[in-house]
């Protein structure tokens, strides 16, 4: 990947859709007020309980696969599209069909319906009535590290297009991978402490660069991203010490220098599962340097129940509207994702 010049890569339109919000205002606003309530389900673990999933209650639970996600991404991609779109027609001209580069969970995780690989970009297209350019569009499978080589990808297509889209869809609510985690023990219950709440959600941004904005205030910078393998990811019978994801968090960082302490804020994908915390909390203190010393790290995805690979994408469109609000902890944040296999990413972004 080609890093964009420092500051020159702006996010002009952000979309979310998660439990607790329908808008990204709102998904933010739930997150930042604590707000969290799992629901049980008609689905039952091996000790015959219900599942209790964060969920949006506006999708009904008999419906998953690839349906679930466009009812996701669909209106999140409305929304980040949405001003780039009013802005092409006021100037009285016919916007482009807009590349996507969406983050989907790994195709190796059970439940994943076969179908996204072919029917999710027309499916999204219809439901956000928004114009993709399908040939230049790719899906990334990998879970909560793809959202990192989604932004990468978006940033290569940033040199040949005026705009791109990059997002991610994820849902945990299907039989087979909810059986899969109750079967490894990781659902969070009063039996399982180191477990997570499965959730579902879709993030998008609108990126363009700032010279090309079309007049569009920029919420945002996308400073730089980064990707890694993790040689030890989970399951792995050599313990994990973070080498990947500490790669992921320098090369990051590289744009801004590891050196200045200017980051003040992290928004992290880790749950209650001991083990993404502790790889993380590796991976921090060996880049320490580039931290403040009061650093904020924000883990939202405690509130809304994990979010697969919608995370990184989220993740920015929270620190996004937190800009746009006046209400972050600090101008410049980390994006950190790791999925449950080797992948790993980090972004830095930062205010306008």
């Amino acid at each position: 990947m080609t890093s964009a010049p420092h500051g020159e890569v702006v996010a002009v339109g952000v979309g979310a859709r998660a439990p607790y919000g329908l808008t990204a205002l709102q998904v933010t606003m739930s997150v930042r007020a604590q707000k969290t309530d799992p629901r049980g389900s008609h689905m039952v673990d091996k000790n015959g309980e219900p599942m209790a999933t964060c969920r949006l209650a506006s999708i009904a639970d008999n419906i998953m696969g690839l349906v679930r996600f466009v009812a996701l991404g669909g209106p999140a991609l409305t929304q980040a599209a949405y001003p780039w779109l009013q802005a092409c027609r006021s100037r009285g001209r016919e916007a482009a069909p807009l590349p996507v580069v969406i983050a989907l969970p790994s195709k190796h995780r059970p439940g994943v319906d076969p179908s996204l690989d072919r029917r999710l970009l027309p499916g999204l297209e219809a439901r956000a009535n928004v114009p993709l350019d399908h040939p230049r569009s790719k899906l990334v499978f990998g879970g909560r590290g793809a959202g990192a080589s989604a932004f990468e990808h978006a940033l290569d297509l940033l040199q040949h297009h005026e705009a791109v889209l990059v997002g991610g869809i994820d849902s945990y609510f299907d039989p087979d991978v909810l059986e899969w985690l109750d079967d490894e023990l990781r659902l969070h219950s009063t039996t399982t402490e180191n477990g997570f709440i499965p959730g579902e959600g879709a993030a998008f941004l609108l990126l363009c660069r700032r010279s090309r904005s079309l007049g569009l205030a920029p919420l945002g910078q996308i400073l730089d991203v980064a990707s890694a393998h993790e040689p030890h990811p989970y399951g792995s019978e050599e313990p994990c010490l973070g080498a990947g994801m500490t790669q992921a968090i320098r090369r990051a960082l590289e744009t801004i220098g590891r050196d200045t302490r200017r980051i003040g804020w992290i928004l992290s994908d880790v749950v209650n599962e001991r083990h993404r915390v502790e790889e993380l909390g590796f991976a921090l203190a060996r880049n320490h340097e580039a931290f403040l010393q009061e650093v904020v790290h924000d883990q939202p995805l405690l509130k809304t129940g994990d979010l697969g690979a919608s995370s990184a994408a989220m993740l920015a469109v929270m620190a996004m509207v937190r800009f746009e609000t006046a209400s972050a902890p600090s101008p410049w944040a980390l994006v950190g994702v790791h999925s449950d296999g080797p992948e790993r990413g980090a972004l830095v972004v930062g205010a306008p």
